[in-house]
């Protein structure tokens, strides 16, 4: 009777329910507002957020910069897929190169058509990196083009590594393009910045972060919140990735205003870039447009004339000039179209003075300038007899 009571008593007892520790740290991100996404049974975190177009950030709004990629027309920053397919991407790393680095976490904010849509994905664990790429390369398509800080050197090299670890059950890597925001502000502001580090160029346009956590502490964070499988450690290091991503269309939107605005601020720059890159008809649009233009803008200009057979509207800049490159030019001038060895000679031996003048603070170079002037004027000269 006390064993048939015994086994009643036991059998109305409720079940104990065993929950396993991948369910309560999956509740524990739940909380922070994240959505689990799983496949062949790993799982990732997903975050996102959505900002109205109207809201501001670094003192541009997200309607301000869904305008700038759809009006960007200087080659660096023109994209050529609609502003949905534009990523200003970025990711933390467990390290900076070596085989053994990989990422716990990419994100990227992306311009709808009402609103910026704010995404990030989590590695919870270094062995479920097939479910973490698996649903960012299904979310984000199969051509973009990334908005980045280095991205083009550093992030995308390390997913296209990481990505063969897991292409063999994920989709393939899609078309891409690349903007890479270090190249313009390196352009535009190394003259005047000691460093162009994405957090300095923040400071630089009057935002400089405070409270924020420096991003070489992101991987002690990221192992420790491996083996304690606490979420709550990686938010800063989620905080902080958040608001690069959204630095990033912020700089975009000010760059592009820079380089192709009215504003004569960055107009020389502006122009040399675009020298560079074989835009020559706007590039001496806007070396004609500049007030106090310096001497190597004004050589610049006066080559592209020469180089687009307008000749007698360069000579005068290089007469203003007077420096060796622009008096070579003129004795190139005078001694091939004009024929004149007289003045070809006179020019080569102003050079030439120049270049003793400059001896004693450049020496390499003025070692070559001084033996080809001096090769150059004893050809004249014979020339002359």
């Amino acid at each position: 009777m006390k064993a048939k009571l015994a086994r009643l008593i036991k059998t109305n007892e409720p079940k104990q329910v065993t929950v396993s520790p991948d369910e309560v740290e999956q509740e524990k991100w739940k909380a922070l507002g994240g959505e689990i996404l799983t496949f062949e049974r790993e799982w990732c975190v997903r975050l996102k957020e959505v900002y109205p177009l109207e809201t501001s950030y670094h003192d541009f709004t997200y309607a301000a910069a869904k305008q700038a990629l759809s009006v960007a027309n200087h080659p660096f920053f023109a994209v050529d897929v609609p502003a949905r397919q534009v990523l200003f991407m970025d990711t933390e790393t467990t390290g900076l190169r070596g085989s053994g680095t990989s990422i716990f976490l990419i994100g990227f904010a992306r311009v709808q058509h009402d609103h910026l849509e704010m995404v990030q994905y989590v590695l919870p664990h270094p062995a479920f990196e097939t479910a973490f790429y698996y649903h960012f390369l299904n979310d984000i398509g199969d051509e973009v083009r990334f908005v980045t800080y280095n991205g083009k050197s550093f992030d995308w090299p390390q997913i296209k590594t990481r990505h063969t670890f897991v292409k063999s059950k994920v989709k393939a890597l899609p078309a891409v393009g690349h903007v890479d925001l270090l190249h313009a502000s390196r352009r535009l502001l190394k003259p005047t910045l000691e460093s162009v580090s994405l957090k300095a160029v923040e400071a630089h346009f009057g935002h400089e972060r405070t409270d924020d956590l420096p991003g070489f502490l992101a991987p002690m964070h990221y192992f420790q919140y491996v083996k304690d499988r606490e979420p709550e450690i990686l938010r800063p290091v989620i905080e902080h990735h958040h608001a690069d991503c959204l630095s990033l269309v912020s700089l975009y939107t000010r760059l592009t205003h820079l380089v192709e605005g009215e504003g004569m601020s960055f107009g020389e720059e502006r122009a040399h870039w675009l020298n560079d890159l074989g835009n020559e008809a706007a590039a001496l649009q806007t070396y004609e447009r500049l007030e106090n233009p310096s001497k190597r803008a004004r050589l610049r200009q006066a080559m592209l004339l020469k180089r687009n057979g307008r000749i007698e509207e360069a000579l005068p800049i290089f007469e203003q000039i007077g420096t060796i490159e622009a008096l070579t030019e003129l004795a190139k001038h005078a001694e091939h179209r004009q024929k004149d060895i007289p003045r070809a000679i006179r020019f080569t031996k102003q050079a030439l003075e120049l270049a003793e003048q400059r001896r004693t603070v450049l020496k390499q170079t003025a070692f070559k300038e001084q033996r080809e002037l001096k090769h150059r004027l004893a050809r004249l000269e014979r020339k002359s007899l």
